[in-house]
């Protein structure tokens, strides 16, 4: 029952506000009419009961007063498309169903209207009892038989088939109207979701137009306060964090000149070494504090120029890099940011591994890059903690290798800020994986793919060179 339950229950506030509404009307036009018919059916009741008992009375009365020879002609004068009399010689026996509950009702009220109706028998001329026969004895000559061929009981149903299709009919316009009306005031809470999922994703403030009802319109008024708060906020860290990059900048360029003038190479090369650790930390924290706060506009870039860009810049700093994919493939995204978040990851992959190998596919809509390499791996509990800022594994990556724990945080970043997703696995056999994937909605046709080499794999379709390195996900 609940599944089922769940399954009818919508799930956005548009379709349960309407559904509420829905059922809410329903259930109250049902009740009103189930009222209404059941009032009118038993007030109709009671004036045909009252009808039928006054009409027997005077009949009684008016055929007491003839003679016998005229009382079936005065019987059948008195008739009505009501009440249908005759006049009949004797008591016949009636047929009487005394244990029928209405019949005794029926009787009782009868004698409340005319007190001399107490001795009327009363039976049903059909299965369905929908005519109501009887006899009324007159004295001891005869009786009034009688017949209510319009009589109807309390079985009747309550909703007639014209009742029935005017409400569904209802129902059906108040559904319609309510879908628009609800859709309409719960616009602006669609728009303040979609602002609130782009926090984040866009550099500049996203400010929601603070319309609608008043509960709305807070709601709104304080997702663009808490904005702004959050752009003050990463200013002035920001501000203060390149002020720190400048003015430690004068200190370590003054210590690297009285380096130079140590006759010690051992101490000078260490002393150098530690300088330039240090410059790489102030560049990669304001990298990181940058990130997402540069005004960079996505528009169409091609893809694998930006990989083979990055690979060629690894390759001239001396790492073994290759390039798996098709020849091009345009996308909308921010370049600058995507290459660097592929540097950092073809970095590591270089430092950790030697090697870093870069597959380029379609997977069910999506475009996946991989960044493979052959190095020791990261435990599987520390997955996702070496995208924490400045997290670092010692155990396999020390502070020889360079960097200071930010490199894949900023590659996160800017992938999520292109409503992909970027993840680490480990490959079977050793080594890592980072695997990136990107939203992706071209529609021309794919080029054919190329071997690391650069030439195209002969007799394969496009996309199969790659495809040893598919299983890796």
């Amino acid at each position: 029952m609940m599944r089922v339950l769940a399954r009818i229950w919508p799930d956005s506030l548009a379709g349960r506000t309407t559904l509420v509404l829905l059922v809410g009307l329903l259930a109250l036009h049902l009740g009103s009419v189930w009222i209404h018919e059941t009032a009118l059916r038993g007030s109709d009741q009671v004036a045909r009961e009252r009808s039928l008992a006054e009409g027997l009375a005077r009949a009684g009365r008016a055929l007491a007063a003839l003679p016998e020879a005229e009382r079936d002609r005065a019987a059948h004068a008195l008739s009505s498309p009501g009440l249908e009399l005759h006049w009949r010689q004797g008591l016949p026996p009636a047929e009487e169903a005394g244990a029928d509950p209405h019949l005794l009702t029926v009787r009782e009220s009868l004698a409340r209207t005319a007190p001399e109706l107490v001795s009327v028998r009363l039976g049903w001329a059909d299965d369905e009892r929908h005519l109501l026969v009887g006899v009324l004895p007159i004295g001891e000559a005869g009786a009034i038989s009688f017949a209510a061929p319009i009589f109807r009981t309390s079985h009747a149903a309550p909703f007639d088939p014209g009742g029935l299709t005017s409400l569904a009919a209802m129902a059906i316009g108040i559904g319609l109207a309510s879908i628009f009306v609800v859709r309409g005031l719960t616009r602006p809470l669609r728009d303040l979701s979609a602002a609130a999922d782009r926090v984040g994703r866009d550099a500049g403030a996203i400010r929601v137009s603070e319309s609608g009802p008043t509960e709305v319109r807070r709601a709104a008024a304080a997702f663009n306060a808490m904005q702004e708060r959050i752009r003050r906020l990463l200013e002035d860290r920001t501000q203060a964090l390149a002020a720190v990059s400048h003015d430690l900048r004068t200190p370590i360029t003054r210590l690297r000149l009285h380096a130079g003038f140590l006759d010690d190479v051992e101490a000078r090369e260490r002393i150098d070494a530690n300088l330039d650790e240090m410059a790489a930390m102030v560049e990669s924290t304001l990298d990181y504090l940058r990130e997402g706060r540069e005004t960079e506009e996505r528009r169409a870039a091609d893809l694998v120029t930006v990989l083979r860009t990055v690979c060629d810049a690894a390759t001239d700093a001396g790492g073994e890099v290759s390039y798996a994919g098709p020849e091009t493939l345009v996308l909308p995204l921010r370049p600058v940011a995507m290459r660097r978040a592929l540097t950092n990851l073809v970095g590591n992959a270089v430092a950790y591994g030697d090697t870093a190998r870069l597959a380029l596919r379609r997977e069910a809509g999506r475009v996946v890059i991989e960044v493979a390499d052959d190095g020791p791996g990261i435990p599987e509990a520390q997955l996702e903690a070496v995208f924490e800022p400045f997290r670092r594994l010692e155990a396999s990556r020390n502070r020889a290798t360079g960097g200071v724990g930010l490199g894949l945080t900023i590659a996160r970043r800017a992938v999520e800020a292109e409503g992909g997703t970027l993840r680490l696995v480990n490959r079977t056999g050793g080594g890592l994986s980072a695997i990136v994937s990107l939203p992706f909605a071209r529609t021309e046709p794919e080029p054919a793919s190329r071997g690391a080499n650069g030439s195209r794999a002969a007799g394969m379709p496009a996309g199969a060179a790659h495809d040893p390195v598919r299983g890796i996900a």
